[in-house]
């Protein structure tokens, strides 16, 4: 019976310890909320890019192929991009793209002749919000059509902070899925310009 008892503090207090040992601290840093500026400055790359094709297959996530259409940072216009690992994003379409290089080239799971081989890899990071889709929407402020009607790029203003005076659709006050909202394409555009070249 005295054993019994002494073993009893023992096994709590093993227990505990083994609880402890096993417990761990997780830190989630993403999605982080950026400014656009810092978002800019984050990234290695920063372009419109159309994807041109994708591979699903050859390797161990997504890898889109895309031509820079225009560039901001870290690449020429025209150069072609290896990207990933989001699926999801629409061949033929033009995407605002902010990517972080990653240190080693992505390979191909095997020598499958529809891969791209190995290449250099650019990641989307933010958990995909420094990724922004462009199309041609009627979501804008106006009394006619034309004025409604415009090219767009889709930011999550929850994640990503534009500045003040850059007027986003719907407004703040509403709530759209995810925080997203529409910008003007050519407003956008002028703003990544602007962060590209500071002293112009």
């Amino acid at each position: 019976m005295a054993s019994f008892r002494l073993a009893v503090p023992f096994l709590v207090v093993l227990m505990s310890a083994m609880a402890s040992a096993q417990s761990q601290v997780v830190t989630i840093t993403e999605p982080g909320v950026y400014k656009i500026g810092d978002l800019f400055k984050a990234a290695d790359v920063v372009a419109v890019v159309k994807i041109v094709s994708g591979d699903t297959e050859s390797y161990d996530c997504a890898v889109y192929k895309g031509e820079v259409i225009q560039s901001f940072k870290g690449v020429p216009q025209g150069a072609i991009v290896y990207f990933g690992p989001f699926v999801g994003m629409k061949l033929g379409s033009e995407y605002v793209l902010f990517l972080r290089t990653i240190a080693k080239p992505i390979s191909p799971k095997t020598a499958a002749t529809a891969s791209y081989g190995t290449v250099r890899y650019l990641e989307i990071f933010n958990q995909g919000y420094s990724s922004m889709d462009t199309s041609y929407e009627c979501v804008f402020a106006g009394k006619e059509i034309a004025q409604q009607c415009d090219y767009g790029v889709r930011v999550c203003t929850d994640y990503i902070k534009l500045p003040k005076f850059m007027s986003v659709f719907p407004p703040e006050d509403d709530d759209p899925p995810f925080g997203c909202r529409w910008v003007r394409k050519a407003h956008f555009i002028s703003l990544l310009d602007s962060l590209g070249t500071p002293n112009k």
